[in-house]
């Protein structure tokens, strides 16, 4: 929190305070001239109100809370919070039967000396005692709620800089690994295909877009993402002629849907990546289904047997991939994941976010 804020906090609450003292007093005086016919009654009750509630707020605020409570020593704030609230009305007490209340009027530019009754040295006591264990518990709130906010703050900031680096370090994984070869495959086809490899390059053109501008947002347009699948998909294909060697289906209506970018690739490319013989028909299998509250992402991929320890999971992108999904959705997805001795399987379900869509 602000440094000015807590200042105008504690400003507001101590002008607080003396307004609540101040009708206190008028209310006990049968109304607002009498009571400040005796106006130097109520700079010694404010006095002694004021000393009393400072000195046990900040003892609370400033000394037993950061060194007690934070730490979750319990008994010993409650043993020092009562011994500091006994030791404060102590002080009150000796201050006021040692027979003199000194209040300097900054009005009248006077002191007084005030000799007091056991009637009203009595209720001082209790006042006192009430005031001091009042401030010392507003105090305790107070510290307490500023903490616990400052704890918020640090830890939001921390979540979305491990965010960051999480996504950074994801991208750093895929991009590469397909950046190369893509670039390789289309190389490859410019002596074979020219217009092909063009529309090949135009696409690997937009991914690398998508990534370097798209992805820096918290959340992107679902179409967004399923444009990336799809030209990603495009992209892996051309290693080879089989037509079906990945299948695509995607379910539902997509417009007006947020999710965060690069949430599904990770998947895909380990997919890629571990999949068996281009040759084989369905050897990845990917679909995707879309309602206005979740969506319900799997993929299927045929095991290279010769790639299976590899392909286990729990390794570094997996366990990047699962702390992203808990940092973005705490106890809100779903995510399995199967290893057979056949096929890997990924089943993900997630919420989503709607905006509005523009009308142009």
């Amino acid at each position: 929190m602000n440094t000015s804020i807590i200042k105008l906090l504690h400003l507001g609450y101590w002008l607080f305070y003396c307004l609540v003292i101040t009708f206190l007093f008028v209310l006990s005086s049968d109304g607002i001239q009498p009571a400040f016919e005796n106006w130097d009654d109520w700079l010694i009750i404010l006095a002694t109100m004021l000393l009393t509630g400072f000195i046990s707020f900040y003892a609370f605020y400033g000394w037993l809370v950061p060194r007690y409570l934070k730490n979750r020593q319990l008994q010993q704030f409650l043993r020092w919070g009562l011994g500091v609230s006994i030791a404060i009305t102590g002080l009150i007490i000796a201050f006021v039967i040692a027979g003199l209340s000194v209040v300097v009027s900054v009005v009248f530019g006077k002191v007084f000396f005030v000799s007091v009754s056991f009637g009203e040295l009595f209720f001082l006591l209790i006042g006192s005692a009430l005031v001091a264990v009042m401030n010392g518990l507003l105090g305790t709130v107070i510290r307490g709620f500023i903490m616990w906010y400052q704890d918020i703050h640090v830890k939001e900031m921390l979540a979305n800089k491990t965010l960051r680096t999480e996504l950074a370090l994801l991208k750093a994984q895929i991009n590469p690994h397909f950046l190369f070869n893509t670039l390789n495959n289309i190389d490859i086809l410019i002596e074979r295909d020219a217009p092909r490899a063009s529309l090949y390059l135009n696409k690997l053109s937009d991914l690398l877009r998508f990534v370097l501008y798209e992805t820096q947002a918290e959340q992107i347009p679902l179409t967004q993402e399923l444009e990336y699948i799809q030209k990603y998909i495009e992209l892996q294909k051309i290693r080879t002629t089989n037509e079906h060697y990945v299948t695509l289906q995607i379910d539902g209506e997509p417009d007006g849907l947020l999710i965060p970018p690069m949430l599904f690739v990770p998947y895909l490319e380990n997919a890629f990546k571990y999949a068996t013989n281009k040759k084989v028909n369905n050897a990845i299998r990917i679909q995707i289904r879309v309602n206005s509250e979740q969506i319900h992402f799997q993929c299927v991929n045929v095991i290279d047997k010769g790639k299976t320890a590899q392909h286990a999971p729990g390794g570094l992108g997996n366990d990047l991939i699962r702390q992203r999904l808990t940092l973005l959705y705490p106890n809100k997805h779903t995510l399995t994941i199967r290893h057979t001795g056949d096929d890997y399987s990924v089943d993900l379900l997630v919420p989503v976010k709607t905006h509005e869509l523009s009308p142009h």
